[in-house]
């Protein structure tokens, strides 16, 4: 972890003489970066260092989980953000959670200096430009992923009045955007080692691009970009789903980016408050998985849906299911220990004071997450990596770019194999004979798509495909409920006055019933703050 100490600590610094320029959240965070000068700063290798070094926390750390409670896998009552944008109460008063040009600024600083730096090697100098390249490409794609079309800064503005420009179309910020992510990558080294572990890689550069290009539908460059990833030979699954999520799996070769944290450094990732249960993890129930995505894994065999499986019983419904829902989410009735605590504990989100439903830190749903809480702290909130990029997500980016070009191909329904087979479900061939489906584009789409949520769950991409894939108005309208435990649920006692059945109930009605819900406006402060020239989304004035 010696890497993460020093990354945070060179962000932490930098924080103290930087950061007090971009407090103020106005218009294009106009406010001059350096309170410190460029005479006292750019001064050694390490300055140029440091400085790129911060800008990995423009890039996604633990609170993206949030963009769960965003889509139809989680809901939240706690974070009223988060809330609102999952039942399309949202409004511009609430969308700057993603309107940061100070990263923009702060990217076009370290080019606009980092030539004066004295004795900087050029090798050390490319690489430095190519990671902060890869943050500004990172910032730009989700800036116009939920807002649009958005102001193109492409040079650092030193006069405020330069600042207020209008929006520029997203299809004319893209091409940029995949410019600065090819520019970066021959200076980006395939691996990195010892200190330098976490930083941006060249596979951490393709495995963006194929993102960008899956999102904005060029699925031939997507499925290429993907492809180059694949052809590095450098990584693989992990053996074991859950372990991956846990501190096992940091840097492993499934994980090609993620942001580090360290318990030593007193930097803590909150996942265990955000996602878990209160009574077995100490936590919050923060963010709650939905029944509906309990719903949707399919059982061991493969049936869709799992009621379909003759295994299946309706007082022990969680049971024989796709090994990734217990490895994602906390089932009433399931059992779940620490590894310094030998004695197990049951989830019981009926009679346990701490994860009651209605209780005051209980579970909404009457489901917690597991998947990403460090299981090996049980004090503190966990110092496991957020993986920003994995290879699955590669190979399903390759898959579905692969099948809306030509239909499923050998090679997509092989790189799903791998996926499925790593988590002890059967292949794509056996799955759509034993449901009867037949092989062709459109099945194979609705199939990857549910394979992808299945895959992904509780990692803050839903809501993203969701937005892309035009499925709001399916997926996001109408009741969400609790556990539908109508039958009991066998493995809870229903000793001592104990009960082992709740009704299913609803939660909220959310209201996705409208296109403009499909891009966020454009933050009412940013709009005050300019002289006219920005406005506001047409969807949303």
């Amino acid at each position: 972890m010696k890497r993460s100490y020093k990354l945070l600590i060179a962000c932490n610094l930098l924080a103290v003489c930087l950061l007090g320029a971009g407090c103020k959240k106005d218009f294009l965070d106009q406010h001059p970066l350096n309170q410190i000068t460029d005479a006292t700063y750019w001064q050694t290798p390490d300055d140029a260092t440091m400085f790129a070094t911060r800008m990995y926390t423009f890039l996604p750390q633990a609170s993206f989980v949030y963009y769960e409670g965003m889509s139809d896998n989680g809901y939240t009552a706690s974070d009223a953000t988060t809330q609102r944008f999952g039942n399309s109460t949202q409004d511009a008063t609430i969308s700057d959670r993603e309107w940061n040009y100070n990263s923009i600024r702060q990217a076009f600083t370290f080019f606009a200096n980092v030539d004066k730096v004295p004795d900087l090697d050029s090798t050390l100098k490319h690489r430095l430009i190519a990671e902060v390249k890869f943050v500004l490409a990172y910032r730009y794609f989700i800036m116009t992923t939920l807002y649009g079309d958005v102001p193109l800064v492409n040079k650092l503005l030193t006069d405020p009045n330069e600042a207020d420009l209008p929006v520029t179309p997203k299809a004319q910020i893209i091409p940029q955007v995949i410019q600065w992510l090819q520019e970066a990558a021959p200076d980006l080294p395939t691996q990195y080692s010892g200190a330098d572990l976490g930083r941006v890689t060249r596979g951490a550069a393709l495995a963006l691009e194929s993102r960008i290009y899956l999102y904005n539908g060029q699925y031939a460059n997507a499925a290429t970009a993907a492809q180059a990833v694949m052809a590095l030979q450098l990584y693989h699954l992990y053996p074991n789903y859950f372990d991956f999520f846990q501190k096992d799996g940091d840097y492993s070769p499934e994980d090609i980016l993620s942001f580090g944290y360290t318990l030593g450094n007193g930097t803590q990732n909150s996942l265990r408050d955000i996602l878990g249960s209160q009574d077995l993890m100490n936590g919050r129930n923060i963010l709650n998985p939905t029944a509906e995505l309990v719903n949707d894994y399919e059982s061991k065999n493969g049936y869709y849906p799992y009621t379909r499986d003759p295994a299946y019983k309706a007082t022990d419904p969680f049971n024989n299911r796709d090994p990734r829902l217990r490895q994602t989410i906390l089932c009433p009735g399931d059992i779940y220990a620490y590894p310094q605590f030998p004695t197990t504990t049951q989830y019981d989100p009926f009679n346990d004071p701490g994860d009651r439903m209605g209780g005051d830190l209980g579970t909404h749903t009457g489901f917690s997450w597991c998947k990403g809480v460090d299981r090996y702290d049980y004090v503190r909130s966990g110092s496991n990596n957020w993986k920003s990029f994995r290879y699955a997500e590669v190979l399903l980016n390759y898959a579905e770019a692969v099948n809306e070009q030509t239909g499923p191909t050998p090679t997509a329904i092989a790189v799903i194999d791998s996926i499925r087979l790593r988590a002890h479900m059967p292949t794509v061939t056996a799955t759509f004979a034993l449901n009867g489906w037949t092989m062709d584009q459109s099945t194979f789409r609705t199939f990857l798509r549910h394979e992808r949520r299945i895959e992904l769950a509780g990692e803050g991409l839903r809501y993203f495909d969701i937005l892309r894939w035009k499925t709001g108005e399916q997926v996001l309208q109408g009741q969400i409920f609790t556990v539908d435990a109508s039958a009991g649920i066998a493995a809870i006692s229903t000793a001592n006055g104990h009960r082992n059945t709740f009704p299913k109930t609803p939660v909220e009605t959310r209201f996705f019933n409208n296109p403009k819900f499909y891009v966020w406006p454009i933050p009412q402060s940013a709009i005050d703050a300019s002289k006219g020239i920005l406005v506001q989304n047409p969807l949303w004035k």
